[in-house]
């Protein structure tokens, strides 16, 4: 992969991760590091991780519903998991009564663009978008979705209790060094946190003293199944998805492409199919698919006509597993808690970090197809336990928890149209 390559790659996973403007700085800045002598404007590109602290002053007045304030990254991108699964929880939210407001860290889109975005790209909510301009309405719970969106919340002191969506932990994104403080800092201020997975609930715990309550994943039914077998490949060919994301470090791809490596030149019949980022100058050392950056509906048909799915997580655990399982596929991933609290030997194939471990875990399942069988259908099993409507009022349930009142039920259910 060429240079060009790999910043255009860096580019698009900054942006996905921190909205186009704070993608373009923090790529900005890894560039200016990268070459002596270009001064980088620290003050101008950080002067709000100086924003002082702001205790909360409100009281929530209980047998009344939430009123809750989020702040989010720039909204540029769609299709991105995380903002995904906040809009979901947004929505179910609202059918619970709940008054919510949405605010947008770093942006300037006036609130009837952001509000169309988020209609067209993630979810009908009902609630208006807008720009985060320095100060939010009251709120029973304020909520920080991201390490930089934890700094602006520290600092507004209008509300009931702060709260903190962490999923995954992002100061391991980044190498020792000043963003990595940045983001380790904002676990120890006391926001009480609602975290993807109880492994992120157990190191915040641990590590930081935080008080936690933790929500799983689930998946749209309706876009994530087994399809019929009109939309397979031929029966003698046997398909091998790799989620890639070579951009993305915590996704193992330089890992992954020695592991198949290995399978391809096991079974050099095999068909391999890469997924997730834009193939522009990839260089392979096997025959492959380049499939590009699909959309959920595609994803679902291309899940489903697969053998097997090498999925690798050296962070917290994506949502990519448990679409692959819900669409039939059999699973292959690195072992370790940051994925173990959902999956386990039993639902997908795991392995020891290594090329030859994890070709081996992919061979294993090729060769074996009863083994296999067994696999889809435990995984098919586990899939179908989750919804996400089960999965907010887990999320509701929390925030009640930190108010320090006792998790109650949904509170009034509405209808959307």
């Amino acid at each position: 992969m060429n240079s060009q390559s790999t910043w255009f790659g860096r580019i698009r996973a900054s942006i996905a991760k921190y909205g186009f403007r704070a993608g373009c700085q923090d790529v900005l800045t890894r560039w200016l590091h990268s070459r002596p002598g270009i001064p980088v404007d620290v003050w101008e590109q950080y002067r709000w991780v100086l924003l002082e602290n702001r205790p909360e002053t409100l009281a929530y007045v209980e047998s009344q519903p939430l009123r809750i304030s989020w702040l989010l990254p720039d909204l540029t991108l769609k299709g991105i998991g995380g903002l995904a699964n906040i809009f979901r929880a947004i929505f179910e939210l609202e059918r619970c009564g709940h008054t919510q407001k949405i605010y947008v860290v770093g942006s300037r889109k006036p609130a009837e663009q952001l509000t169309e975005f988020v209609r067209e790209h993630y979810s009908p909510i009902a609630a208006e978008v807008s720009a985060f301009g320095g100060e939010v309405a009251d709120s029973d719970a304020l909520v920080a979705t991201g390490w930089s969106t934890a700094y602006f919340a520290r600092n507004l002191g209008n509300t009931a209790r702060k709260f903190y969506l962490v999923q995954d932990l992002e100061h391991l994104f980044y190498p020792e060094g000043s963003l990595r403080e940045f983001a380790k800092r904002t676990y120890t201020w006391g926001f009480y946190g609602i975290t993807l997975g109880r492994w992120i609930a157990d190191v915040l715990s641990k590590e930081f003293g935080m008080e936690c309550s933790a929500f799983g994943f689930a998946h749209d039914p309706d876009i994530y199944r087994p399809n019929s077998p009109t939309t397979r490949g031929p029966a003698e060919k046997q398909r091998v998805l790799f989620y890639a994301r070579p951009s993305t470090d915590r996704r193992g791809f330089e890992l992954g492409v020695l592991a198949l490596s290995l399978v391809a030149a096991k079974k050099p019949e095999t068909e391999f199919v890469l997924v997730g980022f834009a193939p522009l100058a990839a260089h392979l050392p096997f025959p492959a698919v380049l499939a590009g950056v699909l959309s959920p509906a595609e994803l679902g048909a291309l899940y489903s006509s697969c053998t097997v799915a090498l999925v690798l997580s050296h962070t917290n655990l994506s949502l990519i597993p448990l679409e692959l399982m819900a669409s039939g596929c059999a699973v292959v991933s690195n072992s370790g808690p940051n994925v173990e609290w959902m999956l386990n030997d039993e639902n997908v194939q795991l392995a020891d970090t290594t090329p030859q471990a994890l070709a081996a875990g992919i061979l294993t399942l090729l060769d074996d197809e009863p083994l296999r069988r067994r696999k889809v259908a435990a995984g098919l099993a586990r899939a179908q336990c989750a919804d996400w409507t089960s999965e907010v009022k887990i999320i509701e349930s929390a925030f009640y928890r930190g108010l320090r009142f006792a998790p109650k039920p949904c509170y009034s259910p509405t209808a959307h149209g």
